[in-house]
């Protein structure tokens, strides 16, 4: 698919949900961030990604790739409420041209539903004196994101490549209610030498859809992010190197003063890290806190 076509098929899907409103924070379970170096960085992995987790940070990144990768990663959060699972999968096709699938989840497990085990006698909906609940009938469920991306790199020449991500979401936020979603994300990486890399993504480029049984649409505005790495060899013969890394987060969604820095309806967020670098052997990173 060449890139005039990506961009054509984008208007084709924009164009009916206009209708649709931009919520805010409505695809934040799509920022969780994958990946122990990047996350390590502060979640700066536009630039960096060259392996399987470019499918998630950066598509245009897996032509770096020389052999079929495979990676994992499990997360628990919040004492064990909140697992976070990753894994992908990632080739080259050819010389020019690489491809991935990634899949993660977030999902808490065993939440008690007590709906319809209050003992209600004057059926007013509340717990009042004299009426209890029936343990009998309390049941547990699920709840929880699945993504899936499908991701296509191109090299246009050795200093440049793109790539583009088509996405799809499952998500379930209690026994009735269930969404799915489809967005798509376009990337691109220039590195002009073996010390610099500049890269871009626009997330979410054709503004996500979240439709719910509910009947509620919810849409995810697109997300601007500009990276760049640069990699300085402390010694000579270049086995002690450092590298610092910056990503960029602009949004258009009005976040205001929960984001780092805003103007009127634009924010931006910052990411930022530091990594030393031995002969390829080890690394080690470390994220700058704000």
């Amino acid at each position: 698919m060449t890139i005039g076509l990506c961009v054509a098929f984008s208007f084709g899907v924009v164009l009916p949900l206009r209708a649709q409103t931009v919520e805010d924070y409505a695809g934040e379970f799509l920022e969780l961030g994958v990946g122990a170096r990047s996350l390590a960085l502060g979640g700066a992995g536009t630039a960096i990604s060259e392996d399987a987790t470019a499918g998630y940070w950066n598509p245009a990144g897996l032509n770096a790739l020389k052999y079929p990768m495979v990676m994992a990663m499990h997360e628990s959060r919040f004492d064990g409420t909140v697992q976070y699972d990753y894994g992908a999968f990632a080739m080259p096709l050819n010389a020019t041209s690489s491809a991935s699938l990634s899949i993660f989840h977030i999902g808490v497990s065993n939440i008690l539903d007590t709906r319809n085990a209050l003992v209600d006698l004057n059926n007013n909906g509340q717990l009042d004196p004299g009426e209890y609940l029936d343990y009998n009938k309390v049941t547990t469920f699920s709840n929880y994101d699945w993504v899936a991306i499908l991701s296509y790199a191109k090299t246009v020449n050795p200093q440049l490549s793109w790539g583009v991500n088509a996405k799809l979401v499952d998500i379930r936020l209690d026994p009735q209610t269930t969404g799915s979603g489809l967005g798509f994300d376009l990337g691109a990486r220039y590195k002009p030498d073996d010390a610099f890399t500049l890269a871009a993504v626009l997330d979410d480029a054709t503004t996500t859809l979240l439709s719910y049984t509910t009947g509620t649409k919810e849409l995810v505005s697109p997300t601007l992010i500009l990276g760049g790495a640069y990699v300085w060899n402390i010694t000579s013969n270049g086995d002690h190197r450092l590298m610092p890394t910056a990503d960029i987060d602009l949004r258009f969604e009005n976040r205001g003063q929960d984001a780092q820095l805003y103007v009127g309806p634009v924010s931006a967020d910052f990411h930022e890290g530091l990594e030393y670098q031995y002969k390829d052997l080890f690394a080690i990173d470390r994220k700058s806190v704000v």
